[in-house]
C-alpha cells in the first residue's frame, strides 16, 4: 500500500509539472516547498496529538500580470492525485481540500517565502494569490467535470482565503486540447495568449497585448483565445469548452474583436465541443448577418474538437 500510495504521489506530481510547464508555460514551477505554520492550533489536524508546525507547497508559480498593471500573480499548487475514479460523493473530501489549501494560504500571506517572491520582481506594488487545487482522477473520463457537481458545495466561512481554483479532469483536457494540441500542431514559438483590456492593465495591454503568460484569471473561463501565427496568416484561434449554439456563438464573435487589437487578424477560427455543419450552418449564415466582415469559410471558420473523421 505505501509504494503504490508512492507511485501516485509521483504521477501526480509529474501531471503537475505537465501542466504547468509544458501546456500553461511557466517556466518558474517551484516544487515541494515548505512555509513554517503561524497558527498551529487553528491548522492541527483533529487526528494529529501536536500542533501543526509546517505547510507543504506541492507548486509555486510568478509572474508579473499582464492583465493588472504593477501586480504580482503567485499560484500556490495543492496536488490531489486519485489512482482510480472520483469519490461518488466528494462533498466531505472536496472540503477536506479545500480547507488544507485555505490554512496553507493564510500562513503563506504572511511567509517569509512570500515576502522575497515579491522581492526578486520590480515594478509591482502588490500581490494576487490564488490557490490551485489540482483534483485528477486516472481512471475516471477524462472530461469527467467534477467541478459542477461540487459547485453548490458550502465551505466553511471562517476559512480566510481571497480565491481558490478547482482543476479537475474536464478543465485539464481542455486546456490540454486546446493550447498543448496547438503548440504540437504549429510549434510554441508560434502560439501566444490574448489579453484583453481588463481597464487593469493600460500600461501592459499597449505594450503586450498578447504574449507567452498564461494569466491564470483564465482559469476561471471556459474560453480560451491564442494567436498563431500559422505561415503568413496570424490567426485568433477561440476555443470554446461548451457546446455550439447560436446565442453564444454570437457573443462569442463579440468577444472576439475585443482581442483583435490593430485588426491585424486574418482568420478567426471558433472550435466548439459540439459542431456539425449540416446541422448548424443555416444557424450561423443566420447569425453573421449581424457581423459584416466576417465571411465563413474565408476569414472566419467554425470547427468541433477534439475533432472525429466526420468533421
Amino acid at each position: 500500500m505505501g509504494e503504490w500510495s508512492k507511485s501516485i504521489g509521483e504521477k501526480g506530481e509529474k501531471i503537475v509539472k505537465f501542466i504547468f510547464e509544458e501546456i500553461l508555460n511557466y517556466n518558474s514551477l517551484q516544487e515541494n516547498n515548505s512555509i513554517d505554520c503561524i497558527k498551529g492550533t487553528k491548522h492541527k489536524d483533529p487526528s494529529a496529538k501536536n500542533n501543526k508546525t509546517t505547510h507543504g507547497i506541492d507548486g509555486l508559480i510568478t509572474y508579473k500580470s499582464p492583465l493588472e498593471d504593477y501586480t504580482l500573480d503567485i499560484g500556490v499548487i495543492s496536488s490531489k492525485y486519485v489512482g482510480g475514479d472520483y469519490p461518488k460523493y466528494p462533498s466531505t473530501l472536496f472540503k477536506s481540500h479545500i480547507k488544507d489549501l485555505a490554512f496553507t494560504l493564510e500562513c503563506f500571506n504572511i511567509s517569509k517565502l512570500k515576502s522575497n517572491l515579491n522581492q526578486n520582481f520590480t515594478g509591482v506594488n502588490k500581490s494576487d494569490i490564488f490557490g490551485i487545487l489540482v483534483w485528477l482522477s486516472n481512471t475516471s473520463p477524462v472530461n469527467f467535470d467534477l467541478a459542477s457537481i461540487v459547485s453548490n458545495i458550502q465551505i466553511d466561512n471562517e476559512l480566510i482565503f481571497d480565491k481558490i481554483i478547482l482543476l479537475d479532469n474536464n478543465k485539464v483536457n481542455f486546456l490540454y486540447e486546446s493550447i498543448f494540441r496547438s503548440k504540437e500542431k504549429f510549434g510554441t514559438a508560434n502560439v501566444d495568449f490574448v489579453y484583453h483590456n481588463s481597464g487593469l492593465n493600460y500600461t501592459s495591454i499597449h505594450e503586450n497585448s498578447f504574449g507567452k503568460t498564461f494569466p491564470l484569471h483564465y482559469l476561471y473561463s471556459d474560453i480560451i483565445p491564442l494567436r498563431i501565427e500559422n505561415g503568413k496568416d496570424i490567426e485568433l484561434r477561440i476555443f470554446i469548452n461548451d457546446d455550439f449554439s447560436e446565442t453564444q456563438f454570437s457573443q462569442i464573435l463579440t468577444f472576439s474583436k475585443v482581442f483583435d487589437h490593430l485588426n491585424s487578424i486574418d482568420k478567426t477560427v471558433l472550435y466548439f465541443k459540439t459542431y456539425d455543419y449540416l446541422s448548424n450552418d443555416n444557424s450561423i449564415k443566420q447569425t453573421l448577418s449581424n457581423f459584416p466582415t466576417y465571411l465563413l469559410n474565408e476569414n472566419l471558420f467554425v470547427k468541433k474538437f477534439p475533432s472525429d473523421f466526420r468533421n
